[in-house]
């Protein structure tokens, strides 16, 4: 399947500086957090944001952590009594990971967050010879936090892919976790303005019966359905 463009009629954009104030509820709920090019836009997260509250998303998996991550569990935090929801975020940067753990805790979140320290190493998934997050420490981090539960919201915002050696490094994480999936989960691929990730969404929808849909241009995401089977069962219809 390919992936779609999605061209709203010019007023009925939404605009960044709209995305940004839509946020504020969850900016402000807190101490300040750093914002740099490297954070989701704000339309891309109020699209993950939407999707929480609609959908009530109750079972969270970041790939690569940083600013979304707290304004998630601050959102989680609104949404559900503390068990409520499980939201765990897999990071590779030790140093990283050290402030989200710092910064949860300040805000008394940690005890909603699991985060699981994955550094990248050789993976039979990933293109090119490039790596991925530790398979053993991946699997048995999702296995302890997620106790049984399917996913229904998968984010990709990690590992890096910002070089032209590591255009590709996204992609083993829809064939790696489909399985974990629920259905009518939903995955989230960020800066697919880049054409690393234009090529990661045309591998996956070629391998997986998931089509996705593009907001380039107003949020820097695609989103995408897991079928009402599961990616797994669809997989091998």
């Amino acid at each position: 399947m390919m992936a779609t463009e999605t061209t709203d009629p010019p007023q009925r954009s939404f605009a960044e500086s709209t995305a940004a104030s839509a946020l504020l509820a969850l900016i402000t709920d807190g101490p300040y957090l750093p914002w740099g090019a490297g954070v989701m836009r704000p339309g891309g997260l109020v699209a993950v944001c939407n999707d929480v509250v609609l959908h009530g998303r109750r079972a969270v998996v970041e790939l690569g952590g940083g600013t979304s991550t707290v304004l998630l569990a601050r959102l989680l935090r609104q949404r559900w009594p503390a068990g409520g929801a499980r939201h765990i975020v897999v990071e590779h940067d030790l140093t990283w990971a050290s402030w989200l753990t710092e910064q949860l805790a300040r805000e008394g979140l940690d005890d909603r967050v699991s985060l699981v320290h994955a550094p990248l190493t050789p993976h039979p998934l990933a293109v090119a010879g490039l790596d991925w997050y530790d398979e053993d420490r991946l699997q048995a981090g999702l296995d302890e936090a997620l106790a049984g539960e399917a996913v229904d919201l998968l984010v990709v915002d990690g590992p890096p892919a910002d070089t032209a050696a590591r255009v590709l490094a996204r992609f083993p994480a829809l064939p790696a976790l489909s399985s974990r999936l629920a259905p009518g989960a939903t995955v989230v691929l960020d800066d697919v303005e880049r054409p690393g990730e234009t090529e990661v969404l045309r591998r996956w929808e070629s391998e997986l019966p998931v089509r996705f849909e593009r907001r380039e241009k107003a949020a820097g995401i695609a989103l995408g359905t897991v079928p009402a089977e599961g990616l797994t069962a669809a997989a091998t219809t």
